[in-house]
Order: C-alpha cells, then sequence, then structure tokens
C-alpha cells in the first residue's frame, strides 16, 4: 500500500510492503536553508481489518548516527530521530508486521544540535509534521502471497536477537527460532501452500532444481499420504569434465528423497531431469496446485514460483524470494511446462514447445497483466525485452546474483540524466569486466551495493552452507533473488521475477521460468520495499567500511541537504523520486 501527504511545506510519501516501509521525503527549499533533518515517529495502530492486533503509543524511530559535535554516546545507547534526525530524503522502517495499520509523522527540525526546534525556533509540538498511515500487506491473502527471507544482511540483528546461538543448524530450540527469524515466514509460506492439496481431489506437480529441505520433502509425502496427487520432477544432470568439480546436485537430491523415504510413498511420483545436454541446470522451483473438476479433469488452482531452491541455505542463507500466483491462466501455462520436463524433453523440443507457451511480448505492458516466459529459449529475444525495460525506466531496481547479460548491460551503461537506477548485485563481476564496470560505477545515475558479510555466527553458518556441500552452482552466493523493478512507485509498475538469471545461460540454455507482472501495485510494493531493505543493509556496510578509522556523524548545521537541491543531480531524483513529486 502507498500513501502521500503534503503539510507545512513537507510531503511524506509512504510505500509499506508486509514488514518493511519506505519513506520518502521532500521539503520545499525555501525551508531547506536552517535544516537539521528530520525526526520520524511511527504508531502502531493494528490490524487493517479492524480488528485487534498490535498497537502501540507513538515511538520515534531510531538512528544509528548522531551529531558529530557532540560526545560519542556511552556503549549500549539508544538513540532516535528526536535528538539525531534524519539526514537523508529516504528511510526505510524495516520492523512492521504483515496486515497491520500504521501511521508515521516526519517533522523537518533546526535550531543547533543540542538544542533542535521548529524553523521558527519554538518547541516541537503535537501538531507539527506531516503524518500518513498505511496498512502493510498480508502475504496469506492470495493477491500478496510474497515472502522474502531475512538473508545475510541481516546479521548485526540477528547477532542482537540471537546472541548465544553459535550454529543454527543444531536442535535446541534457540536455533529453531533462529531459523524461523531467517525465513521470515518463507518456509512457512511454502509449506502453507503445499499444505492445500487436501485430499484426493487435489494434486500438486512441482519441478525444483535443489531437491533437499527434509521439512518440505515431508509435506509433499503428508500431501500424498492424504491422498493428493503429487509428482515431482528434480534436476538430475551431472557436469563434469576436465579442471571441473563434480556437480553432487543429483546425488544430493537423491540422497535426501532416500533419507526422506518418498521412494515408493502412495500417490507420489519422482522424475529426474537428466537429458542432455548435462552442463543445463534444470533450475526451476515452481509449483503447480491443481484440483479436480466435477468432470474430473485436473484444473490448475496456482503456482508457486521465484527463486528458493528446496535447501538449508535457500531458505536461511541466501537473499531469496517466494510468490504465490492464484491466475488459473498463469497456472494452466506452468501446468503446460511441468508436462514438458516431466517427459525429459530435450532442449530442441523445449525450445520449440516454449516460442509458442510464453512466447516474447512485442511490446511492454501498458495495463495490468501477469506474463510467464520460459527458458530455454532459441535466441537472446527475453533479454532483450529485459534491456528495453531496463532502458526506459526513470527508476530502476536490479537484484543480480551472476553476471548479467552484455545485452542487458548495454542498456545501463547509456549515461542518463533523469534516472535513478539501484544495483543489488552479488558480487561487483555481476557487471561485466573491465570497462563496462568503471562505466556503470562512474555514472551518477547508478548506485551499487554489493553482498558484503560480516564476522558472526550468522555468517559462520551460512558460509559453511554456501561454500559448496549444497550445491554446485550456488557455492558462495548471498544475493540470490533475480528481480527487476522498472519505476515500481509509478501508476504502471513493471516486476521481472522467477528463476532465471539475466544471462545467455539463463535464457538459451537452462530449463527456467521467468513473470512479467505490470500494474499490481500490491505485490510490487512488496518486492520494492525488500528489494530496498537489502539494498540499504549492504550499502550501509560498504560506507561503513569505507569510512574506516573515520568516526560517522550528522552535521551540525544544513550542509547535508546541499546536494540534494542541485538541479539534475542524482541526489534531487532521488528525492523527488521516492517522495513522488516528480
Amino acid at each position: 500500500m502507498r500513501n502521500k501527504n503534503t503539510q507545512h511545506g513537507l510531503t511524506l510519501h509512504v510505500v509499506a510492503g508486509t514488514h518493511s516501509a519506505i519513506l520518502g521525503i521532500d521539503l520545499d527549499e525555501a525551508r531547506r536553508q536552517g535544516c537539521l533533518g528530520f525526526s520520524i515517529q511511527r504508531t502502531d495502530l493494528g490490524t487493517a481489518t479492524g480488528a485487534a492486533g498490535i498497537i502501540k503509543l507513538p515511538r520515534w524511530l531510531p538512528n544509528m548516527l548522531g551529531f558529530a559535535t557532540t560526545p560519542p554516546p556511552a556503549e549500549g545507547t539508544f538513540l532516535t530521530t528526536l535528538t539525531a534526525p534524519l539526514q537523508k530524503f529516504r528511510w526505510g522502517d524495516y520492523t512492521l508486521y504483515p496486515g497491520q495499520r500504521y501511521r508515521f509523522r516526519v517533522v523537518a527540525r533546526y535550531g543547533t544540535p543540542d538544542h533542535l526546534t521548529n524553523q521558527d525556533g519554538s518547541p516541537l509540538s503535537d501538531a507539527d509534521g506531516t503524518t500518513v498511515e498505511v496498512s502493510t500487506e498480508d502475504p496469506t491473502q492470495p493477491e500478496t502471497m510474497v515472502f522474502f527471507n531475512r538473508a545475510a544482511a541481516a546479521s548485526e540483528a540477528f547477532n542482537r536477537k540471537f546472541p548465544t546461538v553459535n550454529d543454527i543448524s543444531d536442535a535446541s530450540a534457540e536455533a529453531g527460532q533462529a531459523r524461523v527469524w531467517l525465513s521470515n515466514g518463507l518456509e512457512e509460506g511454502l509449506l502453507a501452500f503445499l499444505a492445500q492439496a487436501s485430499g484426493a481431489d487435489y494434486a500438486l506437480h512441482a519441478a525444483v532444481y535443489e531437491f533437499q529441505k527434509p521439512s518440505l520433502l515431508a509435506a509433499l509425502k503428508t500431501v500424498a499420504i492424504g491422498g493428493a496427487s503429487v509428482h515431482v520432477v528434480y534436476h538430475a544432470r551431472q557436469k563434469t569434465g576436465v579442471g571441473t568439480t563434480t556437480d553432487q546436485t543429483r546425488a544430493h537430491n537423491e540422497a535426501a528423497i532416500t533419507a526422506a523415504g518418498l521412494a515408493g510413498t502412495v500417490n507420489l511420483t519422482l522424475t529426474a531431469r537428466q537429458a542432455d545436454p548435462q552442463e543445463a541446470i534444470m533450475h526451476d522451483k515452481f509449483v503447480v496446485l491443481l484440483k479436480k473438476s466435477i468432470t474430473d479433469v485436473w484444473e490448475p488452482q496456482a503456482v508457486w514460483t521465484g527463486s528458493t531452491n528446496w535447501t538449508d541455505g535457500g531458505l536461511y542463507g541466501q537473499l531469496n524470494v517466494g510468490h504465490g500466483v492464484y491466475d488459473p491462466l498463469v497456472s494452466r501455462t506452468y501446468e503446460a511446462l511441468f508436462q514438458l520436463l516431466a517427459t525429459d524433453a530435450p532442449p530442441t523440443t523445449l525450445k520449440q514447445s516454449l516460442a509458442n507457451l510464453t512466447p516474447i511480448p512485442p511490446s511492454l505492458p501498458i495495463s495490468p497483466s501477469i506474463t510467464p516466459i520460459f527458458s530455454p529459449q532459441g535466441d537472446e529475444a527475453m533479454l532483450q525485452y529485459y534491456a528495453r525495460i531496463c532502458a526506459t525506466a526513470r527508476c530502476l531496481l536490479v537484484s543480480a546474483p551472476f553476471a548479467l547479460s552484455p545485452v542487458i548491460l548495454s542498456a545501463l551503461t547509456k549515461p542518463s540524466t533523469d534516472t535513478v537506477r539501484l544495483l543489488l548485485l552479488d558480487k561487483l563481476g555481476s557487471l561485466g569486466k573491465g570497462e563496462e564496470v568503471v562505466v556503470i560505477q562512474h555514472d551518477p545515475a547508478n548506485a551499487l551495493a554489493v553482498a558484503t558479510t560480516l564476522a558472526s555466527p550468522l555468517h559462520d553458518f551460512q558460509q559453511r552452507l554456501l561454500a559448496g556441500p549444497e550445491s554446485f552452482h550456488h557455492a558462495g552466493i548471498h544475493i540470490h533473488a533475480k528481480v527487476i523493478l522498472a519505476d515500481p512507485f509509478g501508476e504502471m509498475p513493471l516486476l521481472v521475477t522467477g528463476s532465471a538469471n539475466f544471462s545467455h545461460n539463463s535464457t538459451a540454455v537452462n530449463d527456467e521460468n521467468s513473470l512479467v507482472i505490470s500494474g499490481h501495485s500490491g505485490v510490487i510494493d512488496i518486492y520494492a520495499t525488500d528489494f530496498m531493505r537489502l539494498f540499504e543493509q549492504y550499502h550501509f556496510r560498504a560506507f561503513r567500511a569505507a569510512a574506516g578509522a573515520t568516526p560517522l556523524g550528522l552535521a551540525a548545521d544544513d550542509s547535508w541537504s546541499v546536494k540534494f537541491y542541485v538541479v539534475g543531480s542524482p541526489e534531487a531524483h532521488d528525492r523527488h523520486l521516492f517522495a513522488g513529486t516528480l
């Protein structure tokens, strides 16, 4: 949900997802002089439906930075924006709950660091500032069934919440709570999706690359024993060769199948996806829910998709998303893909079939829609389509685990004077090599955040998961969600999400699935707010690392805001974009 209000020359635009909200702020230029920042207050108002929920008195949100001119706070001191105001025009609140109502209030502060006032010198009162109310989205509802886990960027919060947990994988109650916290509803959401197949009138058709998580395999076994028809296609190709570490994904999948006792389970069919070429991977991770009609025809009802592999690393380590789509046409398209995979179709057959099943749209959408696009493709038209999305967006948010295709990089290396592009990367190498990296880094329209881990029990656990034991292709990857968001705060926002990386292999070689979603603002608000959560956390880590021993603090005057009012500057575009004042 999004809402905006302007009072006293100050605009506040709030975009709320499920657990996160973005606050975009704009201040009339006439009020900029002397402004020392913004105090931000939040009130928890209860559930969005009016039922009993989380209700709390108004409180000022925290700030990690204090004024540099004041003595540094004592260890453990809790600063808030009441006395340490925000010196930016964008803020993220990542401590919300789904399906709740919130009131945000932002007040411009003046005076001196030790005596903050209103612009006229008067003390702060309850009538000051600008107020906006929003409701967070509910991921248990079919229209907004989107779950992001917390991922590695949450290590500092993890350390505060679970200070005694040294091994997240152990059997202790606290380690179990830690896994639930890291999952952030992702594992629970998938389990709830699978549990809908409650009896002989239901079926689940799943295609899963890394098919190893015991809780998820057990859930499939449970619904099969309960009468539902379950059919799973799992990756069973095996890449080997000179200078290549043997791919153990098939071995891990089949060991997990044996441990879960799936083989021989009533109503449960397992198919190994093993057709040549062996270097191709069945990278899908989707599940189609079907229900039997009164004429005994299986009718697809919904599909679960996204970037999440069925492993501990996928759920608790890497940044991942799971997305349920309750659309019969989309579900039928995924079911057609499943049937092709279930026959272990070779690439030639698959490419011919997919060209007809999910043709590349001739133009970008201009109305609300959900369009599946499947791989392997016979050419790079899919990448060219994504490049057009990137090239035409005034605001672009991209999450990329692996190297971006040169086709997409061409859209990012074109200088822009009126665009804001935020790139969340697993490694800087995702931008290509040499000159491409230099051009993208030096373009002021682009801001980069690269996955940077911090020494902690969470990092140690994730490093063990991601160093290679679980997967051949995903070793060491922390950013794993594949997301393009174009103009997410506009009237017709556009989202690309799914299993496919934005690369040649994901387009022309591997089995993949993606969705292009336009206009569904509730869904896109969830993606945008969680993207910003991860982007800001990693971006701040890099900022802090670059500062080294230099103490970080707030400016004692209005100099912090000058760059945001330079006409045509990236900072000015950012201010207007997030506040909705373009």
